[in-house]
């Protein structure tokens, strides 16, 4: 039989899991609690059917049945609605149609992404839309979206202003790659980094008929990389804020789960002006935003594919072109990849340049509670 000092260990190890599981309930539930009196109330025309844009679009390659399929499925659980663009095969496009530059050197799914994306632009310009959201069909969310995006439409309304402050102080130029990271040997990069950012307000003031406000050209909300701007000319004593965060957000994922490196706590979302984005997954644009891209990229030059060039362009540093576009971004992402393995619909490799799951992703990356990595579960009316 056995002893009683082997009865009282089992109990006392018991107990000490028990306390073990309370402290963590207890750690998620402060942190959620925290996230939601942090995050504004979901108002102001961000819990309509088009998340606060006057329309969602989305491309999709005609052939990608499995895609429409699967995106169509997540946006009626979220309560959204979308418009749908049709992906381009390259080889229908006349030579003529391109714009000048050397495109020949682009591979034929970009050229067929980059006039996808030119027909979607065409069209908020035709239809006279003051904003649009542009998601492209492996774009994925938070289940918390919503909230997101209404502390994404506070950053849209604060920053422009703090950036403009920024650029007159000469904290903020535009920056070349040799300058990226090189700041002066004397500033000490951490105090620099917490003088340069501000706690995301909880309200916003000014009235606006506009969610996000309406100084801006580019939000990008969903990509697969991006930099934090780099400070240049400036000190850590004087450094003008050209940021924002919002501490204790559950739906940034742990540092372990992120190859990113940031100089802020965990479970902390920057907001601030794009710089090295990359992925068009899913961004929103103005009408002037609209009307800016479709001539410098629609029209101006085409030599490079559409994310590496819409990047170029909101740094500032595309040849020969006007004014510096207001593009904002937040760190991490807000929308993110969904690639399926290969046992899935939809698994495989992306359709533009060759990157993608290959098999190796089957959640959304970057994402907490994925909407089409749970949909299963959404559709057995389970909570993710």
């Amino acid at each position: 039989m056995p002893s009683r000092n082997y009865g009282r260990v089992c109990i006392l190890f018991a107990l000490c899991l028990i306390f073990l599981l309370f402290v963590i309930w207890i750690d998620d539930h402060h942190l959620r609690n925290t996230f939601r009196k942090q995050y504004p109330k979901v108002d102001q025309g961000i819990d309509n059917s088009t998340l606060g844009f006057e329309a969602i679009f989305a491309i999709n390659a005609p052939w990608r049945t499995d895609r429409k399929d699967s995106l169509m499925l997540a946006t009626a659980h979220t309560g959204a609605t979308i418009e749908w663009i049709d992906g381009i095969n390259a080889s229908s496009i006349d030579e003529r149609a391109y714009p000048q530059g050397n495109h020949r050197t682009m591979t034929k799914g970009n050229l067929g992404s980059w006039r996808a994306h030119m027909n979607v632009i065409r069209t908020i310009i035709e239809q006279n839309l003051s904003t649009a959201l542009i998601l492209e069909d492996d774009a994925d969310w938070d289940h918390q979206l919503r909230h997101q995006l209404a502390s994404f439409g506070l950053a849209a309304r604060t920053l422009p202003d703090m950036l403009k402050n920024a650029d007159r102080a000469g904290q903020v130029h535009i920056p070349s790659t040799d300058e990226t990271g090189s700041p002066s040997s004397n500033i000490d990069p951490m105090d620099l980094t917490k003088r340069s950012t501000l706690p995301l307000p909880s309200t916003f003031s000014a009235s606006s008929y506009y969610p996000y406000g309406d100084k801006w050209d580019i939000l990008w909300l969903g990509h697969c990389g991006t930099s934090f701007p780099p400070h240049q000319n400036g000190t850590a004593k004087d450094s003008v804020p050209d940021r924002l965060k919002l501490l204790n957000d559950p739906t940034v994922p742990p540092p372990q789960l992120t190859s990113a490196q940031s100089p802020y706590p965990p479970n902390t979302r920057i907001y601030h002006r794009t710089h090295s984005t990359l992925c068009t997954l899913a961004y929103a644009v103005s009408q002037g935003g609209a009307r800016k891209i479709m001539y410098e990229h629609g029209m101006r030059n085409l030599d490079k594919g559409y994310d590496f060039a819409l990047s170029e362009w909101c740094d500032g540093e595309t040849k020969h072109m006007g004014e510096r576009p207001m593009c904002l971004t937040s760190s991490p992402a807000v929308f993110g990849h969904y690639w399926p393995d290969n046992r899935e619909a939809g698994g495989g490799k992306s359709d533009i340049a060759g990157v993608g799951g290959g098999g190796i992703v089957s959640t959304g990356r970057g994402l907490v509670r994925s909407v089409r990595g749970g949909l299963e579960a959404l559709i057995n009316g389970e909570d993710l």
